[in-house]
C-alpha cells in the first residue's frame, strides 16, 4: 500500500465568474468512504504475503489504443472503468506518481478505503491528505487491472455564481499505471489517441522526430532543460495546461527575476494544495533567446514562471506524439 508522501504534480485552469473555495469533502461523503473499509476477505484477495497482489491482463494484440479527448484546460483525458461500472473520463497524468480519485468518484465506483492510511500528496499549490485505496478492478478498453493501489482525495473546489455554482472533481491515472505495466506509453495530441504498449516500441513513425533521455525521480519522468548557462530538469507533464513552467528561483538564475509580462485573467488554477489565481501566484512570462530540451532547440521561447517544480506541460506538447519508451529510458516526440 502507498506509505509516506506521494508526489502529485497536477495542475488545471477553470473559468470562473467569481471566486474559487477549497474544502474538505462533506461529512456524508467521508462517511460513506470509512463504509468502503477493505474487509478481511477482500483483503486476503488483494494480497500477496506482504505485497499486494496486482494483477495486469493485457489484450493478446500487445497494445491499446483508446480515444482521448481533450478538457476545458486542453488536458488528456480516457474513458475507465473501475469495478465493472459505467466508464468515467479520467485526466492522464505523468506528473502524478500514482492514480487520485475525486471522493464522489470513489464511492460511485464502491473503491475499498483503508480509512487509517492517509498519505500526504505534494502539488503545486500546497500539501493535502488523502486515504488510502484499493483499486479492485480497473478496465481500460481491453486491458483489465486488478488490485491497483491508489488514492483518494478528501479535499474539494468550488467555484462559480452564487446562484449557479459546481465542484471540480479531479481524478488522475498516474504515471505508475504504464510505467510499472507496459513497454511503452503513446500520447498522441494530434489524433488524439492514447497507446498503452505491452510487447516493446517499434520506434518512431514520422520522419520528423527527437528523442531525449529521461529519468525517474519520484516516480514521475524528467529531462534535462538549458537556456544559456543554466540547466535543470523538469518533468515531462501532461496533468499541466501550462507550456514550459520554472520557479521564480530558477528564473532569477536566469537573469530574470523581474520584467516579462503578467498573466491574469477571469481564471483560477487548481490542483493539489488548494486553488489560486495568476494574479496571486504571481505568474508571469518570460522569453529566453534560446532553449533546449527534448532533443530540440527553440529560439525566442517563452517561459512560463509560477509555482510549483519545473514542468513541461499539455500546452508545450500538444503538438507531438509523445511516447516514453520504458525499456530504454528514452522520450520520443514526433510531428
Amino acid at each position: 500500500m502507498i506509505r509516506g508522501v506521494l508526489i502529485g504534480f497536477l495542475t488545471t485552469c477553470v473559468l470562473v465568474g467569481c471566486g474559487v473555495s477549497h474544502g474538505p469533502v462533506s461529512g456524508g461523503t467521508l462517511a460513506r468512504l470509512n463504509n468502503l473499509a477493505v474487509t478481511p476477505e477482500q483483503a486476503a484477495r488483494m494480497m500477496m504475503g506482504t505485497k499486494i497482489a496486482t494483477r495486469s491482463h493485457p489484450p493478446l494484440s500487445g497494445v491499446v489504443r483508446i480515444p482521448m479527448k481533450m478538457d476545458h484546460a486542453r488536458l488528456p483525458m480516457v474513458k475507465v472503468s473501475f469495478n465493472d461500472r459505467r466508464t468515467e473520463d479520467i485526466l492522464l497524468d505523468t506528473g502524478a506518481t500514482v492514480t487520485v480519485l475525486d471522493a464522489a468518484l470513489a464511492v460511485r465506483n464502491r473503491i475499498a478505503t483503508v480509512p487509517s492510511l492517509r498519505p500526504e500528496m505534494a502539488g503545486v499549490m500546497g500539501n493535502e491528505f488523502g486515504m488510502g485505496a484499493m483499486i479492485e478492478t480497473m478496465q481500460i478498453s481491453p486491458w483489465r487491472l486488478d488490485n491497483l493501489p491508489c488514492v483518494v482525495r478528501l479535499q474539494r473546489s468550488r467555484g462559480g455564481l452564487d446562484f449557479l455554482s459546481s465542484d471540480f472533481a479531479i481524478s488522475v491515472l498516474g504515471f505508475h499505471l504504464a510505467q510499472k505495466h507496459c513497454s511503452h506509453l503513446t500520447v498522441d495530441y494530434p489524433r488524439r489517441v492514447v497507446e498503452f504498449g505491452f510487447a516493446g516500441f517499434c520506434g518512431p513513425t514520422s520522419r520528423n522526430h527527437t528523442k531525449s533521455s529521461f529519468r525517474l525521480k519520484y516516480g514521475v519522468p524528467m529531462v534535462r532543460v538549458s537556456a544559456g548557462k543554466v540547466s535543470w530538469d523538469a518533468i515531462v507533464d501532461t496533468g499541466s495546461c501550462f507550456g514550459v513552467e520554472i520557479d521564480q528561483k530558477l528564473a532569477q538564475r536566469l537573469g530574470q527575476g523581474t520584467g516579462g509580462q503578467a498573466v491574469s485573467g477571469n481564471f483560477v488554477m487548481i490542483g493539489v494544495g488548494g486553488t489560486t489565481t495568476p494574479e496571486k501566484a504571481g505568474v508571469r512570462v518570460i522569453t529566453v533567446p534560446r532553449m533546449t530540451t527534448l532533443g530540440s532547440t527553440f529560439s525566442n521561447a517563452q517561459i512560463d514562471v509560477m509555482p510549483g517544480p519545473a514542468r513541461i506541460g499539455s500546452f508545450f506538447l500538444q503538438n507531438y506524439r509523445v511516447t516514453f519508451d520504458f525499456r530504454h529510458q528514452l522520450v520520443w516526440l514526433e510531428w
